[in-house]
């Protein structure tokens, strides 16, 4: 398996790019080797909530510490304002349910 299976990527237009983008580079698709160390370095997660959306662009702020974090996703993404999220800053993985983001 090369990535994560497109219709959970694709529900809510989250994960692949939605103009067709075949791009592996940060932002773009999640790629295996992203699952994998997410997996295996599950309490580097850093638990959020989306403070702004804008097209590609994610505001959070870390539940722990209230550190601002600035993401960025080739295409738009169906998060919403007060959502939780998970960010995995060494897998560049954001975790919204089910979905997974690749950013950056």
């Amino acid at each position: 398996m090369n990535e994560i299976d497109a219709s959970v990527q694709l529900e809510g237009h989250f994960g692949m790019c939605a103009d067709g983008c075949s791009s592996t580079r940060a932002g773009h698709r999640v790629l295996v080797v992203q699952e994998v160390v997410a997996a295996a370095s599950p309490s580097a997660f850093r638990d959020a909530i989306v403070v702004a959306v804008d097209a590609g662009r994610l505001d959070l702020v870390e539940i722990a510490t209230g550190s601002a974090l600035r993401l960025w996703h080739h295409s738009p993404v169906a998060l919403a304002v007060g959502e939780p999220v998970a960010y995995h800053p060494v897998a560049g993985l954001l975790a919204a349910g089910r979905v997974r983001l690749s950013v950056r």
